[in-house]
Parts: C-alpha cells; structure tokens; sequence
C-alpha cells in the first residue's frame, strides 16, 4: 500500500494575496500619472516656456525707421545708360530704362539731391537709337570687312570707302561708319599701323626712315606720325 501523499498545506490568505496587493497600487499610480501628464501637458510649471515678449507700437516704430536707410540720389544724366545703372546700383537703387542703354541719359524720374529710402527705383528715359539708313549701314559693313582683310589708316580707310576705283560711298556714310567703328572699340589705328609695318617688312627691308615714310605717306599708308612712332617700336625699330 502505498505512502500517503501528504495534501498540500493551504497557505494563509495574506500570504497568498501578498503579490496582489501591491501590484494593483503600481497599475493605480501608473494611471493616476497619466491623467496628471494628460493636463498638464507632459511638463511641470517649471519647464513651460516663456511667455514671448511683446513690443509696444512705440518700439515696433522706433526700430522700423531706424532700419530705414536714405539714399542721396546724384546726377546721372548725361551719362549713358549702362554707366548710369551701375552709378545708382552701387548706392543701393534700384533701375528702370526704357532704351537701349548704349544712349545718353536725358531724363531721371527723381531729382538730384533727393533723399529716397534704399531699393526705391529711379526711372531713367534714354535718348532714342537713331535709325541707320542703308547706306550708312553698308558703309559700316565695307569699312568691318576692310580692316578685317588688311591694315588701313583712319584716311587710307575713307579713301577707300569713297573714291570711284573702290566702293563710291558717300563721304557722309564713309565718316559715319569709320566713327561707329572707333565709339563702339572695333579699330585700334595703333595696332592698325604696326600691322601695316610688320607686312612691309615681311615683303622687303626697309631702313627706320624709310617704313616711317612709307606708313605715313599721303601716297603710302597715310598713318599719323604718332601711330608711325608706335608701329616702328612695335616691329623692333
């Protein structure tokens, strides 16, 4: 027969509820902490940030003008229109054309002396491109094609531009072209002279006198005597 097996002793009930009763006030203080970071946002009093200060309308005044800079406005009329950009540019005002910027200035829309705050816009009025008639714009196009071909002289260029043996334009159209080619930068009559030594002496020798002849010969090149100086030490002489 075998050996009783002794019943399990029954362990008094403070015993057994021991791990229960602590364990519902953590659940009862974990859901009484939630509710406190419900209302008040998650953060105590002591980290809420502060309150922003605000500006009177007197100081919000006060700082507007003394941001405000003023800006003398100069004379720019007279100048053309590309310097004159750059002129009020530079000071901090803004620009308006209504031409080609390669004119004169005639007109500005605020008087020199003018005090305006800075990034206002002066409006400039340009004078008016003239309209080149067909003949001055052929003369211009034959003068470009010349010089590109070999070396003249400003006379040995109008020359050729208007005598009958070579392209008969008008004096008045052959003096427009050779003056639009000099205001626009497109001739160096200086480089135009030692281009026209450096061929005489690549054809045959020449003494110093003699290419100075030659360059400024009213029968030869017809150079000034200066631009002869220039192209003779341009070429070693």
């Amino acid at each position: 027969m075998d050996a009783a097996v002794p019943a399990p002793s029954k362990r008094p009930w403070y015993t057994r509820k021991a791990v229960i009763i602590p364990a519902a006030v953590v659940v009862g203080l974990i859901v009484i902490g939630g509710i406190g970071s419900a209302l008040g946002g998650g953060r105590s009093t002591s980290d809420a940030a502060p309150a922003a200060s605000v500006r009177t309308t007197e100081q919000a005044a006060a700082t507007t003008e003394a941001e405000q800079v003023l800006i003398i406005v100069p004379n720019v009329v007279g100048m053309d229109g590309a310097t004159a950009r750059t002129v009020l540019e530079t000071l901090g005002i803004r620009v308006a054309t209504d031409g080609d910027e390669s004119m004169p200035v005639i007109a500005q829309d605020v008087a020199e002396g003018t005090e305006i705050e800075e990034g206002a816009t002066v409006v400039l009025t340009l004078e008016e491109k003239p309209q080149l008639t067909l003949g001055q714009q052929n003369a211009i196009r034959s003068a470009q094609s010349y010089l590109d071909f070999t070396a003249f002289s400003r006379a040995g260029l109008f020359e050729q531009l208007t005598s009958e043996y070579g392209e008969g334009f008008e004096a008045a159209d052959a003096e427009f072209a050779i003056a639009h080619l000099e205001q626009n930068g497109l001739v160096d009559w200086n480089a135009e002279a030692a281009e026209s030594a450096q061929s005489y002496l690549d054809f045959t020798s020449f003494s110093r006198q003699g290419l100075y002849e030659q360059l400024t010969s009213e029968y030869g090149e017809q150079f000034t005597p200066e631009q002869a100086e220039y192209a003779l030490t341009a070429v070693g002489y």
